[in-house]
């Protein structure tokens, strides 16, 4: 899991088309637990911008995170959900 904190700003590129801009991470906190890093969000509420979670963790859901976070915090979440396989895929 990764929060991505605040504290970054970047000058407005107007080359980019309209609707089109680029995201730039510098700091960013990770947390092999969700607890963990629902306790520093909590700890912090105004110093992360945005939170990106794996669906499949050892201690909770990802969708149970991504209650948390709605009812608690207005972040952005992005979920991946990843698997690992040993068969072929082909």
């Amino acid at each position: 899991m990764v929060l991505a904190e605040s504290g970054f700003s970047s000058p407005r590129n107007d080359a980019f088309p309209a609707g089109l801009r680029v995201l730039a991470l510098h700091l960013m906190t990770t947390c092999c637990l969700a607890r963990e890093a629902l306790n520093l969000l909590r700890e912090r509420k105004d110093g992360y911008d945005i939170v990106i979670s794996d669906v499949n963790m050892p201690d909770m859901d990802g969708f149970k995170l991504l209650e948390h976070v709605g009812l608690e915090m207005d972040l952005p979440v992005i979920s991946q959900f990843s698997t690992v396989t040993y068969e072929p895929l082909f």
